[in-house]
């Protein structure tokens, strides 16, 4: 019984063929191939018409419904093609059944995972709070975080990019301190009445918490007063904007977003709640937003492969995904002290894995006269020595946390006491550190 060809085999299978009919064509020039929107798969190469005929006609038999309908090969000459290898320049070089492919992945969803990182923010610090799941603490400690900030004097901004479960405005805002409108609104109004100054400022709450907490909720209170227009918002906010015929993404939304805030120079610092989980609108704060990316997860089995899955896109898929990861960090969130050894060996184990570990660039001083070439290009695993992980322990009176009825929750010897790793990081990167 010959069993049909599935997602996951499809780029192999096609590969194989390739390699089985023109081993010298597929190792002279790396093919260029494309994923379509559903799945499809076609491939340019550099090879005769007949050739291409010839494969055209065993790609579209052995991949049966994988292959793109019409002329899944293509050659390098052909009309149209150029652009499409102009685009691959950019597209991560992956090894296939021992040969060197270009991959490029069209999405109807998830293209801004596709992008390669930005790496750091022009002017102001970005950092954002990211999970796998939800309920272990993420907004929790983005509060804390921006309270000990702003306890130190820094002006700090937090934006809630959890449109499905939105805390921060709740959290750090009382009902008469929530802006009129928030992130889901701007996104649904950039595009159609725009934004301008006084939009802007309707966005920002500031919080009696503590002087120099500004807080862009997910919803304001025009969608508190009208409850059931936010689930048709939250279904155009993460659509992608045409304006003047150009698409603008998510991610070149959300950029564009946060650059307005900060272009006021009220603002030394940017905190971002992204949503839980591997979403579209998770990519962006992970990967868009030039941001150093705390990573939150308890010690349970979905952490670790929800991030595997994560980091193993970003060092396959993705260029610049080594670089990517200087700016990332594990937080274990929920943390006992009898679980800190285990939980540390499944946090390396993340980054130390032969097959997925990353290269760490070289760099060269003054006194480097002597070069010596490495014989190969095999990746060098990273040490687990240099595996970062905060850790914010299991405290129960954190469960429930609502700073503005309960202000014990923010006294500076318990927030050290749970936080204290965290608290740290942050004097760290901003040069508060004593």
């Amino acid at each position: 019984m010959t069993h049909p060809i599935r997602f996951d085999d499809s780029l192999p299978q096609l590969v194989v063929i390739l390699n089985e009919k023109y081993p010298e064509v597929v190792a002279a020039a790396q093919p260029v191939v494309i994923r379509d929107f559903e799945g499809r798969l076609g491939v340019i190469l550099e090879a005769s018409p007949k050739d291409i005929e010839d494969l055209n006609t065993v790609v579209a038999k052995r991949l049966g419904p994988y292959a793109r309908p019409q002329d899944p090969v293509r050659g390098r000459n052909e009309v149209g093609v150029s652009k499409i290898i102009e685009e691959a320049q950019e597209a991560p070089v992956l090894e296939v059944e021992g040969v060197n492919v270009r991959l490029l992945d069209r999405r109807i969803v998830g293209a801004d995972w596709m992008v390669r990182p930005v790496l750091g923010s022009d002017a102001v610090p970005r950092i954002a709070f990211i999970s796998i799941k939800g309920g272990v603490g993420r907004s929790t400690a983005l509060s804390i975080a921006a309270t000990h900030l702003a306890n130190a004097g820094l002006r700090v901004l937090t934006i809630d990019l959890d449109f499905e479960a939105p805390g921060l405005g709740a959290t750090l805002l009382t009902p008469e301190e929530l802006p009129t409108y928030g992130v889901v609104d701007w996104l649904v109004e950039n595009g159609l009445s725009g934004i301008d100054a006084t939009f802007r400022a309707d966005c920002i709450g500031r919080s009696s918490l503590l002087d120099g907490i500004s807080v862009v909720p997910a919803f304001g209170s025009k969608t508190m007063a009208h409850p059931a227009d936010a689930l048709a918002k939250i279904a155009r906010a993460s659509l992608e904007d045409v304006r003047e015929n150009t698409t603008m993404s998510l991610r070149n939304q959300l950029q564009e977003m946060i650059e307005r805030f900060e272009d006021t120079g009220d603002y030394d610092v940017v905190l971002i709640d992204g949503r839980a989980g591997l979403h579209e609108t998770t990519a962006a704060p992970v990967l868009g937003l030039g941001a150093k990316v705390l990573l939150f997860g308890i010690n349970e089995p979905q952490t670790f492969q929800g991030y595997a899955f994560l980091l193993a896109h970003i060092r396959d898929r993705i260029l610049g995904g080594a670089d990517w990861e200087e700016n990332a960090w594990f937080v274990q969130a929920k943390a006992d002290p009898s679980d800190a050894d285990i939980a540390q060996e499944r946090f390396n184990a993340l980054w130390s894995t032969e097959d997925e570990a990353l290269p760490k660039p070289e760099t060269l001083g003054p006194d480097d006269l002597d070069l010596v070439w490495a014989d190969n290009d095999t990746p060098t695993p990273r040490s687990q020595d240099q595996v970062p992980v905060l850790r914010i322990l299991n405290d129960e009176r954190y469960r429930s946390f609502n700073p503005v009825e309960n202000r014990v929750q923010l006294d500076e010897r318990l927030v050290q006491s749970t936080f204290g790793d965290l608290l740290d990081w942050l004097d760290e990167q901003m040069d508060l550190a004593k």
